[in-house]
C-alpha cells in the first residue's frame, strides 16, 4: 500500500514538474511570439510614407508631324524648354532642348549600321531601348532585348500621357501557332467549351483530343492535329474556329497552357511598360513594375534601361560622370578597350543579395546620380537622377571600341533577387541550383534626365545643379556664417573583449580613453588655438566599441560618471564644439547578450539563413571571420524591429545632456530582409531609415557616418565621407562632385588621416582643401598598442601625444584656406595640365599644382 501511495505521489510529482515545464514553455513561446513574431509597427512606417505615385491610364496615341521631327519621329508632347518624339514603327524616342538645338536619342540614329558593333546582338542591343534578364521555368537565366523580341515584330503598343506617352513591350517569341486552340486542357474544361459549341463541333473537337503523356491529368492534341499551323492545317482551322464559337479566349489559352506546366507550352515573356514624360527642362522616364506581367513561367532578375541614351559617337568628345566614391570621369573614346566596364551598385551591393567571398575594399556609390557631357558643335549636358528604385540600381558605363561605336552610360534594376544553393548528390557530385524569388519589387522605377545649359555646364555645373535642386526639396540648408572650420576626432572610449587572469578567460574592457581624457585631449587642443572641436565619441556605453543593441544605455564605468561625461560636452560646447556620442543600430555584434538573433536578424532567401558578417579573412576572402575576435561578428538587425530600438534609444538618451548622437551605421547601411514569409525589400528598408532618421534628428542633433545621399538632411556634420574615388581602370579622373553637393550646406571629412597609412602632410592638406573637407583624426589617451588584441586592433596608430603636433599643424594649414569659404559653395571644379583650381561662390579661388596651393580671387 506504501508503494502505491509513494509510485502515486512521484507521477503526481513528475506530471507536476512536466506541467510547470510546458506553462513555463508555452509562456515562453508566447512572449516571443506578441514581441518578435507579431511585430507589425514597420508597416504602419511603410503606408504613412508611402509612394502616392497612381498609374495614369494612358489614351490611343496621336502623335503628330512637326518641323522639328526627326526622320521617322513624330511629336508626342512638348513645353516651353523640350519637346519629345517617337518612332511609332521602332518605338525610339528623341528629345530636343529648344533653348541650345541640341537632340538627344535614346538610340544612336545610325545604330543599324555601326561598324564597330559587328555581332548581330550587339547591334540589336543599341537598337533596344530595355534589356531584361530572366530565369525560365527551369531557373535558367536568360536575356531578351527590346529590338529583337519586340518592336522588330511589332509587339508594342504607344499610348499617349499627359505631357508624354507610354511604349508597353511584349518582349518574347509569343508566336502560337495553333490560334486559340489548346495544346493542353483539362477534361473538365474541355467538356465546359463543349456545351458551348454545336453538336458537330462538339464531337469533332472530343475527336482530336488524347490523353497526354507530358502533362498528367491533361488532354492533349492529336498528333495529325498538330501539323503544320492555321495556314496550312484544316483541322487546326476547323478546331479554331469551333473553339472561337465557343468563346473560348486568348486569356483561357494561356491559363489552359500555363496549368500543365509544360516547359514552352506557353511562350516565356514580358509585357514591359516604359513611359516617358517632360517636366520642366527633364525628361522623366519611368517603369511601374505593378503592371509588368510575366508569361510562360519567366521571373525578371534585372532591367536595364535606355543604354544609349545621349551616347556621345566616337567622333564626339566630352565624358561621362559617374558616382564613384568622391566621383570620377570617363572620357569618351579613351582607348582602354580592354579594361572592364564601369559598374557600381548604388549605395553598395545589398549585403542579403552578396556572396561571402570579398576581393577587394572599394568605396561604394553614394549618389543616385550619373550624367554625360558632350562638347563640340554638339555640346549637351545630362544630370540622370535615380529618382525611384535607387537601391534596387546599379550604374554601368563603357567606352566607343570594345562594343560599339559609342560612349554610354545607363542605369538598371535588380527587381528580383537570387542566391545559388550548392546540392551535392549521393554521388558526391556537387551541382548549384539558383533560388529565385517568387515576387518582384514593387516600385515605380523612376529617372529624371535633366538637361543642361552653358549655365551649368560640365560636371561641376551637374553638381551645382544637382545641389540645387536639393537646396528646392529642403534636403539641403546653405550656412549662414562663416567661420573656423571643425577638427574632427574619432575618439576611442573603450573596447570590451576577451581578457585572462590566472589563465581564466573573462569578458572585460579595454579603457583606452575616460571622459576626464577627453577632456585634457581637448584642452591641449584649445591651447594650440582649435576650440570648434566635433567629437565623435566611441565605445561609452553598453560594453564598449562594439556595442549591445541600443535599447537601453549603461554607462561603461571605467570610463567614468555621467557628470563627467555630461561636463566634457560642457567644455566642449564652451568653446564652440561639439560632442557626438556614437551607436550602432543595424550591425549588431555577437558580444550582445540582449538580443534574439534567431528572430531579430534579417534572413537570406534561399535556405532561410541569418545574416552573419564580419571581418575579411586574408587567407580565404570570406567576410564572415572573426580573426579570433567574436565581437567583431555581427548579425545584420531586419528593418522590421529598427523602429523599437531607435524609440527605446530615444527614450534614454533624452535624459543625457551632451550635444548629439554620432551613427555609425544608419546612413551608410542599407539591407533587406529576404525572409519568405515577411519580405522587406531594400527600397522598404531605405523607408524605415529614413523614418528612423527623422526621429532621432528630431530629438538631438546628428552625426552621421558614411552618408549616403539620403541621409543628407538629417545632419550638420558627415564623417569617413568619400575623398577619393576607386581606381578601376576605365575611369581617368577624379572629381570632388560629393562634396560640390554638401559644400556651403553641411561640415565633412573623411576616414582617420592617421589610420590611411602613408602619411604626406603636404598632400594630405592639399587633398582636405581641394575637397573642402575638415581634418578628421583617430585618438586614444592610453597608448593605441593596448587595443591589439582587442577587434579594434585596426585602430593602431591614435595615441593623442604622437599626434598632437601633426593634428595641430595639419589643420591650422587646412584652416587657413577653408575657413574663407565654410560657408560658401564649390560652384567650379577644373582639372587642369598639373594641377587643380576650385572656385566657390563667395569668389574664392584654390589654384593646386602638386603639393602646393595658391588663393586668389576669382576673375567673374
Amino acid at each position: 500500500m506504501k508503494k502505491k501511495q509513494k509510485l502515486r505521489l512521484g507521477t503526481k510529482l513528475i506530471l507536476s514538474i512536466l506541467g510547470t515545464a510546458l506553462l513555463i514553455t508555452l509562456a515562453y513561446q508566447g512572449y516571443l511570439t506578441l514581441r518578435y513574431r507579431l511585430h507589425r509597427d514597420y508597416r504602419s512606417v511603410l503606408s504613412d510614407n508611402a509612394d502616392n505615385w497612381e498609374f495614369e491610364e494612358g489614351t490611343p496615341f496621336l502623335g503628330t508631324k512637326d518641323p522639328d521631327s526627326p526622320d521617322g519621329m513624330v511629336l508626342a508632347a512638348r513645353n516651353n524648354i523640350l519637346k519629345l518624339f517617337v518612332n511609332p514603327d521602332t518605338a525610339e524616342a528623341a528629345v530636343l532642348d529648344k533653348r541650345t538645338g541640341v537632340m538627344t536619342y535614346t538610340n544612336p540614329p545610325e545604330a543599324a549600321n555601326d561598324p564597330v558593333a559587328i555581332s548581330d546582338i550587339n547591334r540589336s542591343i543599341l537598337q533596344s531601348q530595355l534589356i531584361v534578364d530572366y530565369f525560365d521555368t527551369n531557373r535558367r537565366d536568360g536575356r531578351f532585348n527590346s529590338f529583337d523580341l519586340s518592336t522588330s515584330l511589332g509587339q508594342f503598343e504607344l499610348e499617349s500621357l499627359n505631357n508624354g506617352f507610354r511604349c508597353t513591350y511584349t518582349i518574347g517569341d509569343m508566336s502560337y501557332e495553333y490560334g486559340v486552340v489548346p495544346l493542353y486542357i483539362t477534361r473538365e474544361r474541355l467538356d465546359y467549351f463543349r456545351e458551348k459549341m454545336s453538336t458537330n463541333g462538339a464531337r469533332i473537337v472530343a475527336g482530336r483530343y488524347i490523353e497526354s503523356t507530358e502533362a498528367p491529368g491533361f488532354l492533349t492534341l492529336t498528333p495529325e492535329a498538330r501539323i503544320g499551323n492555321l495556314t496550312t492545317n484544316q483541322t487546326l482551322r476547323t478546331l479554331n474556329g469551333h473553339f472561337t464559337d465557343a468563346g473560348y479566349s486568348e486569356e483561357d489559352l494561356n491559363a489552359d497552357m500555363s496549368a500543365s506546366g509544360v516547359e514552352g507550352a506557353v511562350p516565356l515573356g514580358f509585357v514591359v511598360p516604359l513611359e516617358y514624360r517632360l517636366d520642366g527642362d527633364s525628361l522623366v522616364v519611368s517603369i511601374p513594375t505593378s503592371h509588368i506581367t510575366e508569361k510562360g513561367g519567366g521571373r525578371i532578375s534585372r532591367i536595364e534601361l535606355l543604354r544609349t541614351f545621349g551616347a556621345g559617337g566616337s567622333e564626339e568628345e566630352g565624358y561621362m560622370m559617374v558616382p564613384n566614391g568622391s566621383g570620377s570621369i570617363i572620357y569618351f573614346n579613351n582607348e582602354k578597350t580592354f579594361a572592364e566596364e564601369y559598374r557600381q551598385y548604388v549605395y553598395g551591393l545589398d549585403p542579403m543579395m552578396s556572396e561571402y567571398i570579398i576581393l577587394g575594399n572599394s568605396e561604394p556609390a553614394r549618389m543616385p546620380y550619373f550624367g554625360i557631357q558632350r562638347t563640340g558643335e554638339t555640346a549637351q549636358g545630362i544630370l540622370a537622377e535615380i529618382q525611384a528604385g535607387d537601391t534596387l540600381a546599379d550604374i554601368t558605363a563603357d567606352t566607343a571600341g570594345r562594343l560599339n561605336s559609342y560612349n554610354y552610360v545607363f542605369p538598371a534594376f535588380t527587381l528580383r533577387g537570387s542566391i545559388s544553393l550548392a546540392m551535392f548528390g549521393t554521388t558526391g557530385n556537387e551541382a548549384t541550383l539558383p533560388v529565385v524569388e517568387a515576387n518582384m519589387a514593387q516600385v515605380n522605377l523612376t529617372v529624371r534626365y535633366n538637361f543642361l545649359t552653358d549655365e551649368y555646364e560640365g560636371y561641376s555645373g551637374m553638381a551645382r545643379y544637382a545641389r540645387e535642386q536639393l537646396i528646392e526639396r529642403g534636403v539641403l540648408t546653405p550656412k549662414s556664417e562663416a567661420g573656423d572650420i571643425p577638427l574632427y576626432m574619432s575618439i576611442v572610449g573603450s573596447a570590451g573583449g576577451q581578457r585572462r587572469f590566472l589563465s581564466v578567460s573573462y569578458w572585460g574592457q579595454y579603457p583606452m580613453t575616460t571622459f576626464a581624457q577627453a577632456s585634457e585631449i581637448t584642452d591641449v587642443l584649445a591651447e594650440n588655438g582649435i576650440t570648434n572641436q566635433v567629437i565623435n565619441y566611441q565605445g561609452w556605453f553598453n560594453r564598449g566599441y562594439y556595442n549591445e543593441v541600443p535599447d537601453r544605455i549603461r554607462l561603461v564605468r571605467q570610463l567614468g560618471s555621467r557628470r563627467e561625461l555630461e561636463a566634457l560636452s560642457q567644455r566642449v560646447e564652451s568653446r564652440g564644439g561639439k560632442l557626438f556620442l556614437d551607436t550602432t543600430f543595424q550591425r549588431v555584434s555577437f558580444a550582445s547578450r540582449r538580443y534574439n538573433w534567431q528572430l531579430e536578424t534579417s534572413r537570406y532567401y534561399g535556405g532561410g539563413m541569418v545574416a552573419v558578417l564580419g571581418q575579411t579573412c586574408p587567407d580565404c576572402y570570406s567576410n564572415r571571420a572573426s580573426l579570433g575576435y567574436v565581437e567583431t561578428l555581427y548579425n545584420l538587425l531586419s528593418p522590421k524591429f529598427l523602429g523599437r530600438y531607435v524609440n527605446n534609444f530615444i527614450r534614454a538618451f533624452n535624459s543625457y545632456d551632451v550635444t548629439g548622437v554620432s551613427l555609425r551605421d544608419l546612413g551608410s547601411d542599407l539591407h533587406s530582409d529576404r525572409k519568405r514569409t515577411e519580405m522587406i525589400t531594400r527600397e522598404e528598408a531605405k523607408i524605415i531609415v529614413l523614418d528612423s532618421l527623422g526621429r532621432l534628428e528630431a530629438a538631438s542633433p546628428l552625426m552621421i557616418s558614411g552618408g549616403n545621399s539620403y541621409s543628407f538632411g538629417f545632419a550638420s556634420d558627415f564623417i569617413n565621407v568619400p575623398i577619393a574615388h576607386n581606381e578601376f581602370y576605365i575611369v581617368d579622373e577624379e572629381i570632388p562632385f560629393y562634396q560640390m553637393l554638401l559644400s556651403g550646406s553641411a561640415d565633412y571629412a573623411g576616414p582617420p588621416i592617421n589610420l590611411t597609412g602613408g602619411l604626406d602632410e603636404e598632400a594630405v592638406i592639399v587633398r582636405l582643401i581641394e575637397f573642402g573637407a575638415s581634418p578628421h583624426f583617430a585618438f586614444t589617451a592610453e597608448n593605441s598598442s593596448g587595443l591589439k588584441y582587442t577587434g579594434l586592433n585596426h585602430v593602431y596608430s591614435a595615441t593623442f601625444s604622437n599626434w598632437s603636433d601633426t593634428a595641430v599643424r595639419i589643420y591650422n594649414a587646412v584652416n587657413e584656406a577653408l575657413s574663407q569659404v565654410s560657408d560658401s559653395f564649390i560652384v567650379k571644379h577644373e582639372i587642369l595640365p598639373g594641377g587643380r583650381r576650385v572656385t566657390y561662390d563667395n569668389g574664392v579661388v584654390f589654384e593646386i599644382n602638386g603639393n602646393s596651393f595658391t588663393v586668389r580671387e576669382a576673375a567673374w
